[in-house]
């Protein structure tokens, strides 16, 4: 379970240069910056409720960070900066069950061409995990990706590369939005999509999991999704 800042609660006005958003809160303007370096084009919308958090960093450039958006009665986690540290919280925690019992864990492991997030030794079995934030979703799916991501596509085939190196291999599908199913974004980047299937025929095991966003105990845990 991973513990949530103090949250403030405004209304969405506008998203520019990509990491700058202005907040309406409470009457005043606020500039916050926003981690996602995403399009989160179904989230953008002008009067949408977020949550954002405050820092008292006098180095910050902004003390704002956009946090969430809610959408209907849903909270979208949107600061991706933090995904990974509650993904390593659950994975202390236990909330991922295909990958319990662990004796080491390392993030940002070094193989190939590419960082990957995680790496787990489990009973002597090297693990490696990517993780993948999903705010995407139409009225049925969570989708991913929301944009072109060459570096999501080198991922995948360093994934399957491992599996000839003796590594088991995962893609944990972190779903930010309270849908119950998943499909590769095909329309948005084909050639991911491409990859992705690949990658299931070769033995890539492919997890998704919900990101609970509880406002009202203010963290964030993980659920799978069946």
């Amino acid at each position: 379970m991973f513990n949530l800042p103090e949250l403030y609660y405004g209304r969405f006005l506008k998203r520019y240069k990509r990491f700058f958003v202005d907040i309406d809160y409470k009457g005043t303007i606020l500039t916050a910056h926003n981690p996602n370096t995403g399009s989160m084009r179904n989230l953008l919308k002008e009067g949408r409720e977020v949550a954002f958090s405050k820092s008292d960093n006098p180095e910050r450039k902004l003390k704002y960070t956009l946090e969430s958006f809610r959408v209907d009665n849903c909270w979208i986690y949107t600061n991706t900066i933090k995904v990974n540290k509650i993904v390593e919280n659950a994975l202390r925690d236990g909330e991922i069950a295909e990958l319990n019992g662990y004796q080491k864990i390392v993030r940002e492991y070094k193989i190939l061409n590419s960082r990957i997030d995680f790496y787990l030794d489990i009973k002597g079995q090297e693990n490696l995990i990517e993780v993948k934030s999903v705010s995407l979703f139409d009225d049925s799916h969570a989708m991913f990706p929301d944009a072109v991501t060459t570096r999501g596509q080198r991922h995948l085939q360093t994934l399957k590369e491992s599996l000839g190196m003796g590594y088991k291999a995962h893609v944990l599908y972190i779903i930010q939005s309270d849908r119950k199913k998943f499909r590769c974004a095909e329309e948005i980047d084909s050639r991911y999509c491409e990859i992705f299937e690949e990658i299931k025929r070769a033995g890539v095991n492919v997890l998704f999991y919900r990101n609970v966003m509880d406002i009202g105990r203010n963290v964030c845990y993980l659920e799978r999704l069946d």
